[in-house]
């Protein structure tokens, strides 16, 4: 009984790594009308359906973590100003995703101020790593090819002539290592099936030490968590019922 409560227990640690390599969060500052810091204001998101919250610090700045890959709204309230809303904030794998300073607006916590949220392929602290999440590809026709794929969508990575590998800023193709869920794959740019990719990033410098000595590029890819799953049936069946309300009328 020992013997299998210990494996259990080793099976869900091990299940806990890998899917903390999903893991990110996000950072904010929120401000009151004249500019000054806003202490305490209730910072919150929805996870698989659960909240997720955070309170902003004397200084106003926040954290939401930990958060799987993907886009989420993001709402701040705080008694006698308006609710704000920060939709489409995408969460990528081991790194702070950055918002705006959010200034608030006094009102009633029934008024919704909606503040517009801009994504960027690269950041400036990190300029080295580009990166895609699910739905910014799940449309995409060269998705089912990830060489193809991974050639059109990121700068500097080019699919070599016979389309069986990557150059990375002209680095040979047998330099580039790719990465799943943390771990190391040998071989060439790895074939998975689309509908089970979070996120696709890739270094084409500056690598962090976590990789090791590469003398290429990096292809990091992030398979979907629970939560992320979760996510996407629902709004399968969001769509199904809408499909049917149609036929209905």
């Amino acid at each position: 009984m020992r013997y299998t409560t210990s494996l259990l227990l080793i099976a869900m640690l091990a299940h806990w790594a890998v899917q903390a390599q999903n893991l990110g969060e996000i950072r904010g500052q929120v401000f009151d009308p004249n500019g000054d810091p806003l202490p305490l204001a209730n910072v919150y998101t929805k996870v698989a359906g659960e909240t997720v919250g955070s309170v902003a610090d004397m200084d106003g700045r926040f954290v939401l973590k930990p958060l799987p890959t993907g886009l989420y709204g993001v709402s701040i309230s705080y008694t006698g100003y308006k609710l704000v809303e920060v939709p489409g904030v995408e969460v990528t794998p081991d790194r702070a995703t950055y918002i705006k300073d959010v200034r608030m607006n006094f009102g009633e916590l029934t008024e919704v101020e909606i503040i517009a949220y801009e994504r960027k392929l690269i950041t400036v602290d990190d300029p080295s790593r580009m990166s895609l999440l699910a739905a910014e590809f799940e449309k995409d026709a060269n998705r089912k090819d990830p060489i193809q794929f991974i050639g059109k969508s990121f700068a500097g990575v080019t699919p070599s002539a016979n389309g069986e590998g990557l150059y990375f800023r002209g680095a040979r193709t047998e330099n580039t290592v790719s990465f799943i869920d943390g771990i190391k794959v040998s071989g060439g740019v790895p074939n998975i099936p689309p509908s089970a990719i979070s996120s696709v990033s890739v270094y084409t410098g500056g690598l962090p030490a976590r990789y090791g000595d590469v003398t290429g590029g990096v292809i990091v890819i992030e398979t979907k968590t629970y939560a992320e799953m979760y996510q996407a049936a629902r709004k399968r069946e969001a769509l199904v019922r809408q499909d049917q309300d149609l036929d209905d009328q």
